[in-house]
């Protein structure tokens, strides 16, 4: 015990202090010794630890760090919750600033750029805003060699080639309007040859179409159309008395016309009904013995009227069937050859319209025609008829095009009723690069006047190769062969042409 006692007083003042002392360090009273400048308590020095000056942390004397917040996008309905179901059946719209419940949200998607959109053809036109329309305008010029502008036989005089000047303008619209819409182009030609005058001939074509949206389901649409083309010297309808065929200039042949129809929508049913006026007018020919074959005489208007329904079985087949009822009044009672031209006909057609993945567009009809004459020694003009356009896009440079169609003619051969005209076309276009583009097309035509004795049959055979070469939207080269060839039954007609042309086209 002593010597516990002893080592007891030998230690430090501090050490002789209980446990719970040491751990409790005593703070000295406000106004002691122990107090610091600010007011507030202060360890002893005796007892701070041995880390440096002691560092109080005072309220407010130290700005708050800025912390960078992310907000939780808003919340949005379930597409198949409750909510957005009881909306639509009212026809109510979701008020984005009310949140739904939790149990039937979704975190709005992350808004992300979208991805500039190609151009099918990022050579094409511009064009320039005329008003509510967009109008695209060119102008075309070519030099060109024909072997034979006269389509003459093999062993003619007149079988000698020319050298030739070709110039072409046009212009397109199309409207960009919420309702209603308007479509049209226009396209005018001349060729002069330097040494075939009597070939020298103009040429045209046009078409616009007007939509009148007068509810959601019903719509008027008014259609126009214009076609100028001169008649070859190796036509049936051109006789000159026998005589060998020498024309003086090239005979026009204008048609132009235009009509109304209404269609209305009955869910997937749709019923169009039309009606058209069409004029064609023959101009006079005239040949270098000073003769003259009146020609338009046989001019005349003709009127029609069509009913259409198609129904859509799918977004992209809607298949169709169509009525068309017209009739053929000529300016004249009896034409050249003294017959009664006027006529009556009707034609019934079935088919359908595609739109396949885009890969395949157009329509396809199939059907047969029937027209009838007042002269009764003329015979009834029938047979089946067809009407195709359907584009295939093979692959993003390769595009392939179809085109048929068949049509009854008028015709000034004694004897005979008409023409059954049947054509068809194939076009391949491909792509090399972005501007330039070749072009292989391959067209039939088939001309057959039934009655005539002895048989009238024409066929003509046209293969042609196209280049285009884009310098800028609004310059282009082109280049271009064709080689013709026309097989007839008429002895001393058939005939064989190359054309060779080069240009620039200039465009807006």
């Amino acid at each position: 015990m002593c010597c516990l006692a002893g080592l007891t007083a030998s230690l430090p003042a501090f050490a002789q202090e209980s446990p719970l002392t040491l751990l409790r360090p005593a703070l000295p009273e406000v106004g002691t010794r122990g107090e610091n400048p600010d007011g507030l308590p202060a360890l002893p020095a005796s007892r701070a630890a041995n880390y440096g000056k002691p560092q109080l942390s005072v309220p407010g004397g130290r700005k708050s760090k800025k912390v960078e917040r992310h907000l939780l996008p808003q919340l949005v309905a379930y597409p198949t919750s409750a909510q957005v179901r009881r909306n639509a059946r009212t026809f109510a719209a979701i008020n984005p600033a009310a949140a739904p419940s939790p149990t039937v949200a979704v975190s709005a998607p992350i808004p992300h750029r979208p991805k500039p959109r190609l151009e099918d053809n990022p050579f094409a036109p511009v064009g320039i805003d005329a008003g509510p329309l967009r109008l695209r305008l060119y102008e075309e010029t070519s030099l060109g060699a024909n072997s034979n502008p006269n389509d003459a036989p093999q062993g003619s005089p007149l079988l000698r080639g020319s050298g030739f000047l070709r110039q072409e303008i046009g212009a397109s619209g199309q409207s960009d309007w919420s309702n209603h819409g308007f479509a049209g182009d226009l396209r005018l030609g001349y060729i002069d040859y330097f040494t075939a005058h009597s070939a020298d001939a103009p040429d045209g074509a046009g078409k616009f179409t007007t939509r009148i949206d007068v509810a959601r389901d019903t719509k008027i649409k008014i259609d126009g159309n214009f076609d100028l083309t001169t008649q070859s010297p190796t036509s049936p309808n051109l006789y000159n008395g026998g005589a060998p065929i020498i024309l003086t200039s090239r005979p026009i042949i204008a048609d132009y016309g235009g009509g109304v129809g209404a269609t209305r929508d009955f869910n997937r049913l749709e019923l169009t009904i039309r009606g058209g006026y069409e004029r064609t007018w023959w101009q006079n020919a005239h040949f270098s013995d000073g003769s003259t074959q009146y020609l338009s005489l046989d001019s005349y208007d003709a009127y029609a009227l069509s009913a259409r329904a198609a129904y859509e079985w799918t977004p992209g087949i809607k298949p169709f069937v169509q009525a068309v009822f017209d009739r053929r009044i000529h300016d004249t009672l009896y034409d050249t050859s003294g017959y009664e031209r006027n006529s009556a006909g009707e034609a019934l057609q079935t088919g359908s319209t595609f739109e396949l993945t885009r890969l395949l567009t157009g329509s396809l009809q199939a059907g047969y025609a029937d027209r009838h004459y007042q002269d009764p020694r003329l015979a009834n003009l029938r047979g089946p008829v067809f009407d195709a356009s359907l584009v295939w896009t093979a692959t993003a440079l390769t595009k392939v095009t179809l085109r048929g169609a068949t049509t009854l003619d008028e015709t000034t051969v004694a004897g005979v009723s008409g023409a059954i005209t049947r054509r068809g076309a194939i076009e391949v276009s491909h792509a090399l690069l972005r501007n330039l583009t070749l072009t292989a097309v391959g067209s039939w035509q088939n001309s057959a006047y039934p009655g005539a004795n002895p048989g009238l049959d024409q066929t003509l055979i046209q293969a042609s190769l196209r280049a285009e070469y884009s310098l800028t939207r609004a310059i282009i080269l082109k280049g271009s062969f064709t080689s013709q060839r026309l097989i007839s039954t008429t002895p001393g007609t058939d005939y064989t042409a190359n054309i060779f042309m080069v240009g620039l086209r200039l465009q807006q």
